[in-house]
């Protein structure tokens, strides 16, 4: 258990997760927070680097703790907690983004980071509040018990977009079970506490001038908890401790929505550890491209993991044909050409984005109408439009979950996206 994936998690899920969760951890050796690798170090770089703060880091993304991991931090003796906690207790002191379900970042901040993608990792204004810059090392304060987007965040990844992909699965299994757990605990806690509801999009003067929100609303939201969040957000803790694993797997995993993350995050994590390739390959066409001398930079499925191709190489792979399985393209290739590719070229190429499968025709694979496929097509072509006018940034992965959503779905996310300030307000149901 000391190297699986249940023991990388904060403890408060250790009895909860079922046995997957026992399997090796997934090591990421190319991104790490003690030696960041988005900082200057002196590294050499085709192109010029933006690199990362030094003071920052990819820390500049704050995070919403959930009232039970509130309560873990709250309720935890050991001495490497006790900034994480002074900082946790001033914020909940201020009562700022201080409600039943969390503690939240303000609401001007959440505004602010919707339209931060160029500076994220270097504005030192956006930096975390349990950053602790007082550690030469640059840690979190609240490690043990962070939340899932830094449970889950790298900006380089071991296994290329397998390992993505599984990261990604990963955040949507645990944004489930956080939600619903936090959700319950707060239920069964007190059921009369009330989650406020804020427009999106819209900040109140509290908010601009980074003031609690009005006594009034403050006391209507938690009732007879005023000036008892603590021991609320402690309850939540100990109600998430007590939960049975019976309870969670019927009701948290067992969900529509928690069988189908849970479904998924395996089905990643098994194509990384198996490394299969799919059984047709070409060239990535929506990559970009940056053509230095005799270099190709290619940025594919994240846009801080790029990598400098020979050019030739990247000539040899827009040979690849879509109608051609990898094998036939292979043996097109030694025939006609004299090029030979060796396997371990051709799983690089795939595992950074350079090779993909080629998409197939929704329509026919699904049996759909052309008419439909229209109307899905367009569908698409609106979400992306109205998401890139938000300035939101969509990645490979991003692209492959509106290729494959049903009409219902997307019309779901078009109304979302015309408010949303993150791909993750978009898509998160």
């Amino acid at each position: 258990m000391a190297d699986s994936i249940r023991s990388s998690l904060p403890p408060i899920y250790s009895h909860l997760f079922d046995a997957f969760f026992d399997r090796p951890k997934v090591v990421e050796t190319r991104a790490t927070c003690e030696n960041c690798a988005m900082c200057d170090h002196g590294q050499a770089s085709p192109v010029a680097m933006e690199f990362f703060n030094s003071e920052t880091k990819c820390c500049t993304f704050w995070p919403i703790l959930p009232n039970y991991l509130v309560g873990a931090i709250l309720a935890d003796p050991s001495p490497e907690m006790a900034e994480g906690k002074r900082r946790l207790e001033a914020i909940i002191d201020k009562r700022v983004g201080v409600t039943s379900l969390h503690v939240a970042r303000p609401r001007k901040m959440s505004l602010l980071m919707g339209g931060y993608s160029e500076v994220f990792g270097r504005a030192r204004s956006m930096r975390c509040p349990f950053y602790d810059d007082a550690n030469p090392a640059g840690t979190c304060s609240i490690w043990r018990h962070r939340e899932v987007i830094c449970m889950t965040y790298y900006c380089k990844y071991e296994g290329g977009v397998r390992g993505y992909e599984y990261w990604t699965a990963l955040k949507d299994y645990l944004s489930h079970v956080q939600r619903s757990l936090a959700q319950n605990a707060a239920r069964s806690v007190d059921s009369n506490v009330i989650e406020p509801k804020f427009k999106n999009g819209t900040l109140t003067l509290e908010d601009m001038e980074d003031l609690p929100p009005k006594e009034s609303d403050y006391a209507a939201w938690w009732g007879p908890w005023v000036g008892r969040e603590r021991e609320f957000y402690l309850k939540c803790h100990e109600w998430v401790q007590n939960v049975s694993p019976k309870d969670f797997a019927r009701n948290v995993d067992g969900s529509k929505e928690g069988e189908a993350s849970l479904r998924a995050l395996i089905a990643k994590y098994e194509r990384l550890q198996s490394k299969t390739l799919p059984n047709s390959l070409i060239r990535n066409a929506r990559m970009r491209e940056m053509h230095v001398g005799d270099k190709v930079v290619v940025t594919s499925y994240h846009r801080f993991d790029s990598f400098a191709l020979d050019k030739e190489l990247f000539e040899v792979v827009g040979l690849f044909r879509a109608d051609q399985t990898l094998d036939e393209n292979l043996a097109r290739l030694k025939q006609d050409d004299g090029i030979e590719l060796a396997p371990e070229l051709i799983e690089f190429l795939f595992a950074t984005g350079v090779l993909v499968e080629p998409a197939k025709p929704q329509a026919a694979a699904a049996g759909v109408s052309p008419e439909v496929s229209a109307d899905l097509r367009a569908r698409r072509a609106a979400l992306g439009a109205v998401i890139e006018a938000r300035g939101i940034e969509i990645d490979e992965a991003t692209h492959g979950k509106i290729a494959e959503a049903e009409a219902s779905k997307l019309e779901t996310w078009i109304k979302r996206a015309a408010v949303a300030r993150s791909l993750e307000e978009v898509l998160n149901d």
